[in-house]
Formats: structure tokens, sequence, C-alpha cells
């Protein structure tokens, strides 16, 4: 693999890492606790008349283009067979088709903020973002992370326990993905959320690991 791709596929990963929790945890710690899984207006309401949540969305935005540059490093670091490069090539077309999920996402908060500061029936619009963030986009990300993680398998770069946890992390954001369904309270999806972001930093640490292999290899060549 080329170097440079393993090099800027790394940074990306940790990139994106460092966007997802900063997202994430800052707006934890400013707004509070997020509403999901409910219509209750005045909660709804209370926690969308913070300010800070639709600046917030522009990180969610910037976030897409590490995170596509993240998948397709990995894609060109797994697909070296027949059998790896099927199932990275599924894994690369998943991230694409959540990529305009996650936009339309950050788009729906910051125009839930509008609405709740400005008036207006919130709860649709805030059943709609629920159901896409907290719903149907896990879907996607389990099945992303669990089709890279089959493609790593035998694959030295990257940690050897990563292709089993991939599959744990994937079964845990199909139940994150029936939370709002089922009642699972929303701070019970912390831990998939978290599994999900161990496993971007370990598969990170995988193209980092092939980057500096790549090197050595060519250090090693004889002029």
């Amino acid at each position: 693999m080329d170097t440079r791709i393993a090099r800027v596929g790394a940074a990306a990963g940790w990139l994106s890492l460092a966007m997802i929790f900063a997202y994430h945890i800052g707006l934890t710690i400013l707004a509070g606790q997020r509403v999901s899984g409910t219509t209750d207006v005045a909660a709804i309401e209370a926690y969308y008349r913070n300010g800070i949540i639709a600046p917030a969305s522009i990180l969610t935005f910037l976030a897409v283009l590490p995170l596509s540059v993240f998948a397709l490093a990995l894609r060109e670091a797994l697909g070296g067979s027949t059998r790896t490069r099927f199932v990275a090539t599924l894994a690369l077309i998943l991230v694409v088709v959540e990529m305009p999920g996650i936009l339309a996402q950050g788009a729906l908060e910051a125009t839930l903020v509008t609405i709740a500061s400005r008036g207006g029936d919130i709860v649709p619009l805030f059943r709609f973002w629920d159901v896409l963030y907290n719903s149907a986009l896990y879907v996607l990300e389990a099945g992303w992370v669990a089709a890279f993680g089959i493609a790593m398998s035998g694959n030295i770069a990257f940690p050897r326990w990563l292709p089993r946890f991939s599959v744990a992390v994937a079964a845990v954001q199909l139940v994150n993905m029936a939370a709002i369904w089922v009642g699972i309270p929303d701070q019970a999806t912390l831990v998939g959320n978290m599994g999900f972001g161990i496993w971007i930093g370990a598969a990170s640490f995988g193209l980092t690991r092939l980057a500096t292999a790549s090197v050595r290899r060519m250090v090693a060549q004889p002029v």
C-alpha cells in the first residue's frame, strides 16, 4: 500500500475521532443530556432553546470530510484479495450512503433550534431527526464497521482482536438502533458509541502501523 495513503488515512481517522467526541462530549457539557425517544414538547423545546446546538452542527458537517478519507484509506488497505476487496468495498459504499444522513441530521438540529426559539410545532421535525440519527444511521454504521472488521481478518497491521471487536460493536449498534422503539434510555446507547470510538481509534492505529511498516520496507530495499 502507498505509504502516503496509509499515513493520510490514519491522520483522518484520528481527526474524525477527535471531532466526533468533541461534538458529543462538548454538547453534553454545554447543553446537557440530549433528548431522544420522546414526544414531550416541553422537554424537546427546553433542550433546543440552547443556542450552542446550532453552531455545533458545523462540526458534524466538517467531520464528513476526514471520515470519508479514513474510509477510503481503509478500503485501499484492506482490498488486497478478492474476498477482502468485496467486503471492504461494501463497507465503503455503506459509509458513502451514511454521509448524507449525517449532513441532514446536523441541518435538522440547527433547524430545531430555530423552531424552539421562534415558535412552531417542533415534534414532527424532532421525530424525523430522532428516527434518522438515533435509529436509521445506526444500521449503516453497524454494517460498515462489521464489513471492515471482516476484511481485517488476517491482516497483521491491525490489532488481532479488532475483527471480533468489530462484530461486537456492530451488534451493540443494532441494539442502539432499536432504542427509541423499545424504550431503551438514551444514556444506555453510550456503550455502543464508546465502542465505535474505540474501533475508529484501533483502525487508525492499524493504518499508522501499515504506513510505518511500508516506510521500513522502503528503507530496507537496496538502491
